[in-house]
């Protein structure tokens, strides 16, 4: 398998600078969206921190190494890494402007990784064996081997925006979203901080994979809050989790098998926040892939525009003939 990728990143109608940073990275299987914040001068530089950095640590690991399995496995002996539990899937909490509609159910194999367990890792246990299925939700497993790198890598971003930060007065406070997508073997594995988005197309219907770290997501999810109250709140962009405003992050973790066909598509809130995942399938389903990144920013653009608009799409292919 390999993977093609298209992206378009826009201003929008309403901003005067552009704070979103993206990564297409197709001999990696790499693509990341990050969402600046922190000012005029700490938004741009905490996203693109935060794409480098993960392309950086990623492609690194991996020379250095040989292979993802190693460097994971060296990760897991010498990066302190928060613990992680693997819990049973769930619908994410949609924030749309548009009527509601009822999310696309979770597709087959899809596991979500959270922090804050017990685990352990033995040094010769293969992750083929391992894998990402729970069989309980309470179990502690150890993440695929591209899952673990992939986090590992996204909390070396935050460390370094933390620290950049505290050394200049002009960028303290700065941080951003990240969402990245890793694609290994019959894999996908997305790392998630914040409130970008990754989705799975398949079969027409774009699936969201990530949950939004954001105060409308959380009231949502606790049912404070109606879907009518959230889409006319003016709290829609308070995010309760970032890369970079603090030195830890706890990020969240998605892993799914892939199926020929599918496509995956990061984006930023900027887009979002205007287009439905029901949009977002009917354009992928109906023109070239390679259009659908401008054709989603447009449509975001013509809705309003005020927020930077990055989209990713990304193709799982069948590899080239020899």
């Amino acid at each position: 398998m390999r993977s093609i990728a298209w992206a378009v990143s826009d201003v929008g109608r309403k901003r005067d600078h552009n704070e979103d940073s993206h990564l297409a990275d197709e001999g990696l299987g790499l693509f990341a969206v990050a969402d600046g914040m922190g000012g005029h001068q700490g938004g741009d530089r905490a996203s693109g921190l935060a794409v480098e950095v993960l392309q950086r640590e990623v492609a690194n690991a991996v020379a250095k190494h040989g292979d993802i399995e190693a460097a994971a496995s060296e990760v897991l002996r010498t990066d302190p890494l928060q613990p992680v539990w693997a819990r049973e899937p769930t619908l994410p909490v949609a924030l749309v402007v548009a009527p509601a509609e009822l999310p696309a159910a979770p597709p087959p194999g899809l596991v979500r990784w959270g922090e804050g367990a017990e685990v352990s890792f033995e040094e010769d246990a293969p992750y083929d064996e391992l894998g990402d299925m729970p069989t309980d939700p309470s179990l502690t497993l150890v993440p695929p081997a591209a899952a673990t790198l992939l986090r590992a890598a996204a909390r070396a971003a935050g460390r370094i925006i933390f620290d950049a930060a505290q050394s200049d007065p002009l960028l303290q406070g700065m941080g951003t979203t990240l969402t990245a997508l890793l694609l290994h073997g019959d894999r996908a594995h997305v790392v998630h901080v914040g409130d970008s988005r990754a989705f799975l197309i398949r079969e027409g219907v774009a699936i969201q994979l990530t949950e939004d770290h954001s105060w409308i997501a959380e009231q949502l999810r606790a049912g404070l809050i109606s879907e009518d109250e959230a889409r006319e709140s003016k709290f829609r962009h308070i995010i309760t989790r970032s890369v970079g405003f603090e030195r830890e992050v706890s990020v969240d973790l998605v892993g799914v098998p892939i199926v020929a066909g599918d496509c995956f598509l990061l984006c930023s809130d900027g887009m979002s926040n205007h287009v439905t995942p029901e949009e977002i399938g009917r354009v992928v389903a109906s023109t070239w892939y390679a259009k659908v990144p401008g054709l989603l920013v447009d449509l975001a653009n013509d809705r309003g525009g005020d927020d930077n608009i990055t989209v990713v799409l990304v193709y799982a292919a069948n590899e080239a003939d020899a």
